[in-house]
């Protein structure tokens, strides 16, 4: 019974990729999809979704380490530990 059952989803993968594998391959008389150059707006976003500003590359470990201490002088790391209940 198991090996029937194999073997029938195995037939139907097969079939389903040969269908879609056809559809993939047939002449599209579609008009071609813009690109990201073609899109209205174009500026990259100079602030991140959390509100601070936007880097275009990561942080290096100095400047990740630089805002842990300047978080911990200001209090902004104690609120965030009230504020989720966080700490040891």
């Amino acid at each position: 019974m198991k090996k029937a059952l194999i073997i029938a989803g195995g037939l139907v993968c097969a079939f389903a990729w040969q269908a879609h594998a056809q559809d993939a391959s047939a002449p599209t008389t579609a008009q071609a999809q813009p690109t990201a150059a073609d899109a209205v707006g174009g500026q990259p976003s100079t602030m991140s979704m959390s509100g601070g500003p936007a880097h275009a590359q990561g942080l290096t470990r100095a400047e990740v380490y630089q805002q842990l201490e300047q978080s911990q002088k200001n209090g902004e790391a104690a609120r965030l530990q009230e504020l989720f209940k966080g700490g040891n």
